[in-house]
């Protein structure tokens, strides 16, 4: 009876401890924002967006597993059907040697009230140092039909005073995007990051070399200025 007591203690404890391990690898977070741009473009009509996520990661050494999902408002003639929200989940691996990383990784973006947007993502990306570059797929982009992809490059530096330094390009291509925008198009980004009073604080520029004629012609009924140059406020804190 003692013996069966003892293992029994110590089942519980072993797995009370990996609920704890576990437990620590589990984040959140939450994100105001005076736009939500994706890609260069505005996804709530140049208004202020409301985003949560939360993440659970688990090291296999040398590999890192992820699983999570994300969330925020949106309101944007980009979509069919008029969609309020957005909900993504998403799943991977990643992992560095040295100065080396990659993260491969799948994505399913959801619309609750206008299920016709809903699309699937991959990637495959690299780094080195404070560079990296990643790839991205969907074979049925955004309502379309069609696939469409995306190469972009980024560079991420810490200045001096701990403030982030990030820059990005990227060129947005297939079917997909030609038969949102009419023709293939490039977005960049420039954004600076600190870490102040326990929050994370970020201004963002963006822009686009879509066509305003293109951008007016899918913003029939917002602002026709949803894929031109804007900057963007952000405070954000992670749990």
């Amino acid at each position: 009876m003692k013996m069966i007591t003892k293992t029994m203690v110590a089942a519980v404890l072993a797995t009370a401890s990996g609920v704890a391990a576990a437990l620590e690898d589990i984040s959140a977070n939450a994100t105001l924002a005076s736009d939500y741009v994706f890609r260069g473009v505005s996804q709530t009509d140049n208004k202020a967006a409301v985003q949560a996520g939360l993440d659970w990661g688990y090291d296999f050494q040398p590999i890192r597993a992820y699983i999570g999902a994300w969330g925020s408002n949106i309101d944007s003639d980009f979509f069919a059907d008029d969609p309020v929200m957005e909900l993504d989940v998403y799943t991977g691996v990643s992992g560095e040697f040295r100065d080396f990383g990659y993260d491969v990784g799948w994505l399913r973006y959801f619309y609750p009230t206008a299920s016709i947007n809903n699309t699937t993502e991959w990637h495959a990306g690299g780094s080195w140092k404070w560079f990296g570059a990643t790839v991205y797929y969907s074979n049925d982009w955004f309502a379309t039909d069609e696939s469409a992809g995306r190469f972009e490059g980024t560079f991420d530096y810490e200045l001096p005073y701990e403030i982030g330094f990030s820059a990005g390009v990227a060129s947005n291509y297939g079917d997909g995007n030609d038969d949102i925008w009419d023709d293939s198009y490039v977005d960049w980004s420039i954004g600076v990051s600190k870490t102040w009073l326990g929050a994370d604080w970020g201004l963002t520029y963006t822009d686009t070399d879509i066509d305003q004629t293109d951008c007016e012609a899918v913003s029939v009924s917002s602002d026709d200025d949803i894929c031109d140059a804007i900057f963007t406020l952000s405070l954000s804190k992670s749990f």
